[in-house]
């Protein structure tokens, strides 16, 4: 969600959603979280395919919901193992990416930012163990 695909009519309403109230959860590792938390942004790949949008984060280690913590994914990007290897060549493609992958079958790339102005903590607890 950017600033400049709503109106401002929308935007005002938009900063008053509660985190909690958010029904996307994508599951990242505790380094992918950190790295978002500090940089504000970071990409990611998945054999998962998500759309563009906001998330709450859950720590895929733990099973926490953060509540306090919410990213958007702003780009998606889609490849198949042989078409990066014909564009990249096989020693710039980690082949350990597709394992997962039904051979012929795409992997998507994602363009993550953390989102700070349309959302609010939900208040009370930090943590929500699911």
């Amino acid at each position: 969600m950017s600033s400049d695909w709503f109106g401002d009519k929308d935007q005002c309403l938009l900063e008053e959603i509660d985190l909690s109230r958010v029904g996307h959860v994508l599951d990242l590792d505790q380094y992918k979280i950190a790295e978002i938390y500090e940089k504000g942004a970071s990409s990611f790949i998945s054999p998962i395919f998500y759309n563009k949008g906001l998330y709450r984060v859950r720590n895929s280690g733990s099973g926490i919901i953060i509540t306090d913590f919410a990213v958007c994914i702003e780009k998606v990007g889609a490849a198949t193992y042989e078409g990066l290897v014909s564009e990249m060549g096989e020693d710039c493609v980690d082949k350990r990416l597709w394992r997962d992958v039904p051979a012929g079958d795409v992997i998507f790339f994602y363009s993550l930012r953390r989102e700070d102005e349309f959302v609010r903590s939900s208040g009370g607890e930090d943590l929500i163990v699911v």
